[in-house]
């Protein structure tokens, strides 16, 4: 052994060792996009692997051999600037999507595309287990979200945004009625943790910490969980049915709620941590209403409170059927109510004072509303109201916005009219009036705007155990908002109560390529590569039936339309991106992309029946061409490394499918066809496993996610050393077919229908026929057949019970290996 330092640190080496191996042998950093280890270093190198020999300069480790003792610098100036031009390089030829631009948007960071791209395969309960990891109210939320991801979905460019929402509220109905998928429960840790409010924000974090092995309880004010879910949205938007069974599902992993108890009132922070709670978090949500400020505002009803005292049956109907009624404002709470009155038979009005493109409610909202009858009323601002003999008289004058957009009121406009009801639903904000609840409240630190002071990354407040998150803190927002707040508040708490610091999440924005954050730097040519289909649409019942009752407006997706729309996906996200060496590294060298090529060079390539191919993602590493055993892959690159590079690759007809090509390639060049989930290595579960197609035993790795098989790669050990055939590598769809047998079937007699039995009765039914055959017609009456997709260990025992037990020689396998 030879006795190296890198980096300082002392390593031994075998000699004619390289001395790249040596340094991955002891896990020192040293890139390289084309090292092989034990074949030949291609024409072209990628010359990442450059490192400082004292006495030597500057060498490529993955040909140097140590024959001597050594002093390597990997991290040497000189070697950084030559990775950095390389590099930049290898970046200013890069075409292609690190991520789908439909995730950055999402509050929830949900895997979009990974989601459809499991509908798009028919594995719903799969689709549903991704969701849930990061949402665990998705039936709600995929009926009440904005949609934040839509308006930036490339699909938008052919025709129509994929209908990514329906698609999540497809899985979830679909989870609710086929059986819920039921994550796997930690043993219960001795700590616990009080949450004050079950609303969304509450609950997601109740479903986290538990997930984490808390104990965990939720106190409410109301008697049931749910917050604004269960008491704020009317149920033709989100049915109480659907709420229920959410919450439910979430109480059922041994979280304990206890309804009917307000903050405050019945009890205070510091009764909770005399009780044991070690830490505390506030989601109480924002139920204290805006005001605009006009002469008499205090006249009007709330909208915010009549719709949650409509939820509870509180609200004499009688009262307000078929009255004429203005709304004041124009949030979520006034389209919810004004729409709720029109089920009433209300003649109803809505009055803000912008235009319509200005509304902060989604203009879908807008138009459900106008299909019902409600009548907007735009740039009309309030002056005064009065209540006489029953009526209330409204003042109200014509606005303008000036240059900054602030509202500049017409007076001279001004005119009145009368109202049966006049209702306020400016939004809401989070109230301050907790201060007075408690000692340990009274020390809780206020924002100049009076909202309670939490840090934005660790959601702690001005006393370390006490969080808060949700509208509580930001305001009125929408529910995958206050759900995202929860999770994050969860992972916070968690950390808190371990006594570790919270992990930073890396912001890898700068190295993410990207084929185009704005239209005009789209290229057209990608989007040629897709025909036009038609968006799938929830079935709307008509405004005519829908406003005499409290049904749901909209019906889901059935699954064949569920399966078409996830097909519609362009698959933006790059799909190889769990074994990307070239963005790691980037990262690592701290290489930005903002210099990457604008415009497609290359066609994607999709004539390969297993395999695609897109030359634009190439960074020409040549461990294609070197892994193939068969001489399978033409490559020739013109002026490798400039912008005049020009790349010509091409299966011959020599390629058998094994896709060796594909697990070896540093980027997202060639990617399986059948792997629709963008994932990480790190968040999917490696399993070992053997191949099932025949008697050879290749070793395998399946990579698993949610019981889910998202591809299966070859396993450097005997007898394949991390090669496979084509059926090893591509062909485990067949696990989860609807037409494979995982029990024993069973018919007496042809006129039967087969019928499912144990093992035990299968083995003696089989045991005892053969029996009966070999004493009625003799050993040869016998025949055995073994099975290609059985170890050879199996066929042995198979042809010695054919052989030594029936006394026949009548055994063949179809398997010629």
């Amino acid at each position: 052994m030879i006795n190296i330092r890198i980096n300082g640190e002392e390593i031994s080496a075998y000699p004619g060792e390289i001395l790249l191996e040596v340094a991955r042998r002891a896990n020192i950093y040293i890139p390289s996009l084309c090292f092989l280890k034990d074949k030949k270093s291609p024409d072209h190198p990628c010359g990442l692997c450059v490192v400082k020999v004292e006495g030597e300069g500057i060498v490529r480790s993955c040909v140097y051999r140590v024959e001597r003792e050594l002093e390597v610098d990997t991290e040497a100036p000189e070697v950084k600037v030559i990775r950095r031009k390389i590099l930049e390089g290898l970046v200013a030829n890069h075409y292609g999507d690190c991520k789908a631009p439909c995730h950055t948007p999402c509050p929830g960071g949900l895997n979009i595309q990974g989601y459809i791209g499991f509908i798009a395969k028919g594995d719903f309960r799969a689709s549903l287990a991704l969701i849930k990891e990061r949402l665990p109210l998705p039936a709600s939320v995929g009926r009440v979200c904005p949609r934040f991801c839509e308006p930036v979905c490339r699909r938008s460019f052919v025709d129509e945004p994929i209908a990514i929402n329906d698609l999540k509220r497809f899985v979830a109905d679909y989870g609710l009625e086929k059986g819920e998928v039921i994550p796997e429960l930690p043993p219960l840790k001795d700590k616990k943790v009080a949450i004050i409010g079950a609303g969304p924000a509450g609950l997601s974090c109740a479903y986290f910490l538990r997930l984490e092995g808390y104990q965990v309880t939720l106190f409410d004010k109301e008697r049931e969980p749910g917050g604004l879910l269960r008491y704020g949205i009317p149920a033709f938007k989100l049915p109480k049915e659907i709420v229920q069974r959410e919450v439910e599902n979430i109480l059922k992993m041994g979280i304990d709620f206890i309804g009917g108890r307000s903050w405050g009132k019945d009890f205070s922070i510091d009764i909770l941590r005399k009780e044991g709670y070690e830490a505390v978090f506030l989601a109480i949500g924002a139920r204290k209403e805006k005001t605009f400020g006009f002469e008499g505002e205090e006249l009007a009803e709330s909208g915010f409170k009549f719709l949650i005292a409509f939820s509870k049956d509180e609200v004499d109907i009688k009262a307000y059927y078929g009255k004429k009624v203005a709304i004041l404002g124009c949030s979520y709470t006034a389209l919810d109510l004004a729409r709720t009155l029109r089920r009433l038979n209300c003649e109803v009005e809505i009055l803000y004072p912008r235009s319509k493109m200005e509304v902060p409610v989604p203009l879908r909202e807008i138009v459900f509303g106008e299909k019902e009858g409600i009548k907007f009323t735009y740039m009309t601002v309030p002056l005064s109201l009065k209540k006489k003999e029953g009526l209330y008289y409204l003042v109200l004058a014509r606005t303008s916005l000036t240059e900054k957009r602030e509202i500049k009121v017409l007076s001279e406009s001004a005119f009145e009219m009368s109202y049966d009801f006049v209702f306020r639903a400016w939004g809401e904000a989070p109230t301050d009036e907790f201060k007075t609840f408690g000692e340990i409240e009274a020390k809780l630190e206020l924002t100049p705007e009076g909202t309670i002071k939490v840090n934005p990354h660790t959601m702690q407040s001005s006393i370390p155990w006490v969080f808060a998150g949700g509208d509580f803190v930001h305001g009125a927002k929408t529910v995958i908002q206050a759900v995202a707040s929860g999770r994050r508040a969860a992972t916070a708490i968690a950390s808190f109560l371990e006594g570790k610091p919270l992990e930073k999440t890396s912001l890898t924005v700068k190295f993410d390529f990207s084929r185009g954050k704005r239209v005009e730097e789209f290229d057209a040519n990608f989007i040629d590569l897709f025909p036009q289909e038609r968006r799938a649409t929830l079935e709307e019942r008509t405004p005519e039936e829908r406003v005499k009752d409290f049904k749901e407006v909209l019906s889901g997706l059935t699954p064949e339309e569920a399966i078409r729309e996830a097909n519609r996906c362009l698959r933006c996200g790059c799909l190889g991106i769990h074994k990307c060496d070239f963005r790691e590294i980037l990262i690592r060298e701290d290489v930005g992309v903002s210099k990457s090529r604008k415009r497609m060079k290359y066609a994607i390539e999709k004539g390969h029946p297993l395999i695609e191919l897109d030359s634009n993602k190439c960074v020409a590493c040549f461990k294609c061409v070197r892994s193939c055993p068969y001489g399978a892959i033409f490559l020739s690159v013109i002026n490798k490394g400039t912008l005049q590079e020009y790349i010509t690759f091409k299966f011959t007809s020599a390629c058998v499918n094994c896709g060796i090509c594909v697990d070896v390639c540093p980027t997202g060049a060639l990617t399986k066809k059948d792997l629709l989930v963008p994932y990480s290595r790190k968040q999917a579960r490696s399993v070992k496993s053997v191949c099932t197609f025949c008697g050879v035993g290749c070793n395998l790795t399946l990579w698993v996610k949610n019981d889910t098989i998202l591809e299966v790669t070859g396993r450097d050990l005997p007898p394949n050393f991390g090669a496979t055939c084509v059926k090893g590598r591509f062909g485990f769809e067949f696990y989860k077919s609807k037409d494979r047998l995982t029990q024993p079937l069973i018919r007496r007699s042809i006129k039967e229908e087969f019928k499912p039995v144990s093992w035990d009765t299968a083995l003696d039914y089989v045991a005892e026929n053969l029996v009966r055959i070999q004493e009625k017609y003799g050993p040869e009456a016998l025949g055995f057949l073994c099975s290609a997709r059985t170890s050879n260990e199996e066929n042995f025992l198979m042809q010695k019970l054919a052989r030594a037990v029936f006394k026949t020689n009548n055994v063949d396998c179809p398997a010629r290996v």
